[in-house]
């Protein structure tokens, strides 16, 4: 293969663009590291637990006043049935409007008083509730969260208002093209593990959840092994873990023990879901399985992502015109998967292309020179991402809740910069198959053999 092909999967940046591009990943690391000191002020992040083992991961940040606090309660699709999916996303919201001490339009009153935002999402390995507030605003708004989580009201009228609104956006994702072929293409992939309970519930799910039922369900969360706090802001750790011991310390000691994370078992064959509706353009997605985030080829698979994703708009969009949105994107379950999608008039031909593209990507290497431009673009693209307090809690938690453990972060450059061309050929080849397509539009235009072709 000559170098003008691999030039395909390149983006050539200037010697001094790289330089600053790893300065700055440079950067980015030793602060999240907390080895850096920059004008007088030293940025660290630490770690402590609590007698009855609740943990909390803090990193002090000198240089704003925003303060990110943000509570986390381990099991997600794990902690539910068929029978009360969407229970977390409920629980929360519904937390948010009213506790024993705080009366809904006192909370309402306060927030917007002091420019605090508290919000909640349940995810497929768990659910969390955060605040970001401002330093001069952390008491008060510290209190308002401890007690959304603590002692929450679960009025039955608030119940009904939140369960309605729910219920509502579920109907509206069937309605949304987009939201649909989503849905479909991880039903597909998620058959036969826990995940195929959506955290998001479904409208009959939701629609059933009683008042009675999110306060059991929320006994049961406040487990401090279930628990895990993470606060970004310019606080000291003394302060936290003040603050931490008052709010929480009373928890008794819990007991929570999730046991291994099944695999996506229904993931080894390709499959393919067409539903026959009347649309402007065709809807199409391909779930697949990955490696997940404490995984050693999660660095050269976000990567490889990553020039995919290049490939797509340079192939699909910029040169055949026959898509504006074919992309890539790599998620961070613990039981992992990504998916390729695409919206166009001409579904088999885009698609061709597409495994055109995944082809190359398995059957040709790289050259190391350009690889590491892409890899360096890459990194700042994703440090950039973490600019932000609230950024940096959730990665941190990431990490910590299914990835190895917060440190193991710290090391996520290192392994991205050793990533080689041999690395990038050999989990293509090991994770780019068995796709798990679903698709809205026109049946009698796609070609069923192709898209169960790989």
């Amino acid at each position: 293969m000559n170098k003008n092909n691999h030039c395909r999967a390149t983006i050539r940046i200037s010697a001094t663009r790289t330089m600053r591009a790893w300065f700055l990943m440079l950067s980015a690391v030793l602060l999240l590291a907390g080895g850096v000191r920059a004008q007088g002020r030293v940025d660290s992040t630490s770690d402590f637990t609590l007698d009855n083992g609740l943990k909390t991961i803090h990193r002090q940040v000198r240089g704003n006043e925003v303060v990110a606090v943000q509570i986390y309660f381990r099991g997600g699709s794990r902690s539910i049935t068929e029978a009360n999916a969407g229970i977390e996303s409920l629980l929360f919201e519904v937390a948010s409007q009213g506790t024993r001490r705080f009366p809904k339009s006192e909370i309402n009153r306060e927030l917007a008083r002091m420019g605090t935002v508290i919000d909640s999402a349940a995810g497929y390995d768990f659910s969390v509730i955060a605040m970001r507030c401002v330093r001069p605003k952390f008491e008060r708004s510290w209190e308002l969260l401890t007690e959304m989580v603590l002692n929450p009201l679960f009025d039955e009228k608030e119940v009904a208002l939140a369960r309605e609104q729910i219920v509502n956006g579920l109907r509206q994702q069937d309605d949304n093209p987009d939201s649909a072929v989503a849905l479909m293409s991880s039903r597909l992939l998620y058959a036969t593990h826990p995940y195929r309970n959506s955290p998001s519930g479904t409208v009959e799910t939701v629609g059933r959840l009683t008042s009675a039922d999110l306060r059991a369900h929320h006994a049961r969360l406040l487990d401090t092994k279930r628990m895990l706090v993470v606060v970004v802001g310019n606080l000291t750790p003394e302060e936290m873990r003040r603050k931490i011991e008052t709010s929480f310390g009373a928890l008794p000691r819990g007991t929570y023990q999730p046991g291994a994370m099944p695999l996506l078992e229904h993931a080894a064959s390709p499959e393919f879901q067409l539903v026959d509706k009347p649309v402007a353009t065709n809807y199409i997605r391909g779930s697949f399985s990955a490696p997940a985030l404490n995984h050693p080829d999660y660095p050269a698979f976000s990567v490889t992502i990553n020039i995919l994703q290049q490939l797509f708009f340079q192939e699909v969009r910029v040169k055949r015109n026959l898509s504006y949105g074919a992309d890539a994107t790599l998620l961070s379950n613990a039981a992992n998967s990504a998916w390729i999608s695409v919206t166009t008039p001409k579904p088999n031909e885009t698609l061709r292309v597409m495994f055109d593209q995944i082809s190359f990507l398995q059957r040709q290497q790289l050259l190391e020179e350009p690889l590491k431009s892409i890899i360096g673009s890459f990194l700042t693209q994703y440090y950039t991402k973490l600019e932000t307090n609230d950024a940096q809690a959730g990665r941190l938690a990431e990490y910590e809740l299914q990835g190895g453990g917060w440190r193991r972060l710290m090391s996520w450059m290192e392994d991205t910069g050793r990533v080689t061309p041999d690395d990038i050929q050999r989990v293509s080849r090991l994770y780019l198959k068995n796709f798990h397509f679903a698709a809205i539009g026109n049946p009698r235009i796609f070609d069923r053999n192709l898209f169960e072709s790989r």
